[in-house]
């Protein structure tokens, strides 16, 4: 009997999994397909580990559009063929934090911010500064090829400044990209910054690099005095 091919919902789980567990390989990833009536979706789930945002920033790449509530249609439109499967109409995050994991962001967060109170408006939000500042999940440096940027880049096709800034926290040095132009593919932008080691922030409005991004973002050598703003709070 032959070898049984993968449905394309299925095949399209099987590499998101082996994607992300080449990314994460200490990481645990339970990825299911399913199957219904008008579409099929994928389910991404694992216990502590990576950010939701960094595994959603690459699993988005595998769905194939987007519900629009408004008018109450789903919109199509393609993937990257070098994903190597059809993707698939929903592509779902589900992480879990463990009791465990949440103890040590709140003992962290205690010690940063003073003592909270879990009851707050805010603490959630604060538990995942935490967890960004000290606590960012590395991904396997051998496997950074696994990620798909093909062709150019789409901060190439935009306007867009990099200013010197200062984070209060610690007074340490940092660089903020903002976007001037309107930005069509926000989360393929997204990918882009991450693959160059930046972060977006809202409270920012750009994209947060520890050095200096300019050349790697194929701007001028220019002075970067005359760049320099002055200095504002980081944290919110």
């Amino acid at each position: 009997m032959g070898k049984r091919k993968l449905s394309g919902v299925a095949l399209t789980a099987k590499k998101i999994k082996e994607r992300l567990s080449a990314l994460y390989p200490q990481a645990k990833f339970s990825v299911t397909s399913d199957t219904f009536s008008m579409g099929n979706s994928v389910d991404i789930r694992w216990t502590d580990g990576p950010a939701l945002e960094d595994v959603s920033a690459i699993t988005d790449q595998y769905q194939y559009g987007s519900f629009d509530s408004m008018n109450d249609i789903y919109n199509y439109s393609n993937i990257d063929s070098a994903l190597g499967c059809d993707g698939a109409k929903y592509v779902q995050c589900h992480r879990r934090i463990s009791s465990e994991y949440n103890v040590q962001l709140a003992t962290k967060a205690d010690e940063y911010y003073g003592k909270l109170d879990s009851n707050d408006f805010g603490y959630r939000r604060k538990l995942a500064e935490i967890e960004k500042m000290f606590f960012h999940y590395p991904q396997a440096e051998s496997k950074q090829s696994g990620s798909v940027m093909q062709g150019d880049m789409v901060i190439s096709d935009l306007e867009y400044e990099v200013i010197q800034d200062v984070d209060t926290r610690d007074n340490s040095e940092l660089y903020v990209v903002k976007i001037i132009t309107r930005v069509e593919e926000f989360y393929a932008l997204r990918r882009e910054m991450k693959a160059l080691g930046g972060y977006y922030s809202r409270f920012k409005k750009g994209f947060i690099f520890r050095s200096d991004p300019t050349a790697m973002l194929g701007g001028d050598a220019e002075d970067i005095e005359s760049r320099k703003i002055g200095v504002h709070a980081y944290a919110p």
